[in-house]
């Protein structure tokens, strides 16, 4: 056939078809990554941290979501974290557990703990990374994470891995290795925290001594 012949109606039927197929294939795919469902429901908080009011105080949620697409739908219609004002903290939780240290899941457990240098790390990416680990559920004990907080500070941002149960030091020593090698992290290291030690002194809490590290 030559440039100048044209097809014959059989044929551009049938690519026609073939073309709708692969369109339909293609926004199946697309659907299917959109409506993906994960494992357990989540919930977006803020607040901005003032210690001139109580915690919590100006809590609020932003939203749930219990699939792929309607996670990216959220978070991209968010600001970016480094682009927050200071004093801001986002929380997210699994649905159900408040981002309190008094909260039934959270009252016996801890946080893994990392300061940012944005010199040295990129708060966005840690930050989607943290949150991607966890929903994705990549822990061999997922079950025992609770969520995360990110707070936004002057004085050094930071992003925090609450767990459940922080006297059960094998799952919390695996978590923090999981974590850390998914942040990429060299060369720096991360403490572990216990909700109740922060509950029951007034000390500053940067004078906690850590009950892990890696």
């Amino acid at each position: 056939m030559t440039n100048n012949e044209s097809k014959s109606p059989k044929i551009e039927e049938k690519e026609t078809e073939i073309s709708k197929k692969k369109e339909k294939e293609q926004e199946k795919e697309k659907e299917t990554i959109l409506i993906n469902p994960l494992q357990n429901k989540w919930t977006m908080w803020v607040d901005g941290y003032s210690q001139s009011r109580n915690w919590g105080e100006d809590l609020v949620k932003i939203s749930d979501f219990q699939s792929v697409g309607e996670f990216w739908g959220m978070y991209e219609n968010l600001a970016k974290i480094s682009k927050t004002k200071n004093g801001t903290n986002f929380h997210l939780f699994k649905t159900g557990i408040k981002p309190a240290w008094e909260d039934s899941e959270n009252i016996n457990g801890g946080k893994w703990f990392l300061r940012i240098n944005r010199s040295v790390l990129k708060l966005d990416e840690m930050w989607l990374t943290t949150i991607l680990s966890m929903i994705g559920e990549n822990y061999e004990y997922n079950e025992e994470v609770c969520g995360a907080v990110v707070s936004i500070r002057n004085n050094g941002d930071r992003i925090a891995l609450w767990t459940k149960t922080a006297t059960n030091k094998e799952a919390q020593m695996a978590i923090g290795k999981k974590w850390k090698e998914e942040l990429k992290l060299r060369g720096i290291r991360l403490s572990y925290l216990i909700h109740k030690d922060s509950l029951s002194t007034k000390k500053d809490r940067g004078s906690f001594k850590p009950t892990y590290e890696i």
